[in-house]
């Protein structure tokens, strides 16, 4: 599991980056809704580190209160958010980008989320309910889904050049269909998905470019046994209003 050096951005030389820091970014990212409690030998073994090399990792985080103790298994700790808070208070998350958001999943009729790409992956950085629809999926900040096969990642991917969006697809193995998708997702600024995340289940999603230069999506799912879904393209209007604020 353990990141190799060369997976860094192009430019930094592996003999600039600290091969701790990133076995111990390697732990923490052990934990997660499988494992969130774990011995040192089951983190050893889904690190693939060295389990005294993760003994002293671990007791590093208790110490530093990003892990506690439990007996014999370890657990993260809420400090954990604290690294999420700059990234989200930086981008005016919880001030700005919250009732807005709040606003428009009143305004479709949906819970809404928004998303960011992380690598292959997109990942919720904000969500908002809606009084009319309980949650059903269980997404929480953090969550991630794939770029390929999500609503959400079609999105973030039309939001790249063709270019990049083209070297993207190829990585991730993506077929015809999905080039597709991502292509008609640009010329139509809602990208769709149905079946993939989970049967039964549409979603739709919208692309955001963010003055700052981020790019995020904003988009809403609905199960079959649900009824017809709210028309998409509310979503651009939100994604409009979103783009201006990040």
């Amino acid at each position: 599991m353990l990141s190799r050096a060369s997976d860094g951005p192009p430019g930094i030389a592996p003999g600039d980056m600290s091969l701790s820091f990133l076995k111990g970014l390697t732990v923490l990212k052990c934990f997660d809704a499988e494992t969130p409690q774990m011995s040192i030998p089951e983190i050893a073994r889904k690190s693939g580190l060295d389990r005294a090399v993760v003994r002293r990792l671990v007791l590093t985080l208790v110490h530093l209160g990003y892990v506690r103790a439990e007996g014999s298994r370890y657990a993260l700790t809420p400090r954990i958010l604290v690294l999420a808070g700059g990234f989200l208070q930086g981008r005016r998350m919880g001030l700005a980008v919250q009732p807005v958001l709040d606003a428009f999943a009143v305004q479709i009729g949906r819970p809404l989320v928004l998303a960011m790409r992380d690598g292959t992956d997109a990942v919720l950085v904000a969500q908002a309910q809606s009084l009319a629809v309980p949650p059903r999926l269980g997404f929480t900040l953090g969550s991630r889904l794939p770029l390929a096969e999500s609503a959400l990642g079609r999105a973030l991917l039309a939001g790249e050049t063709p270019e990049a969006a083209r070297a993207l697809c190829a990585a991730l193995g993506t077929g015809d269909e999905g080039l597709r998708a991502v292509d008609a997702a640009r010329a139509s600024g809602i990208a769709t998905a149905t079946g993939l995340v989970e049967a039964g289940v549409f979603g739709a999603a919208a692309t955001v470019a963010g003055a700052s230069g981020d790019l995020a999506a904003v988009g809403f799912s609905v199960h079959a046994s649900e009824g017809a879904p709210p028309d998409p393209a509310g979503l651009l209007t939100a994604a409009r209003a979103l783009a201006a604020l990040l």
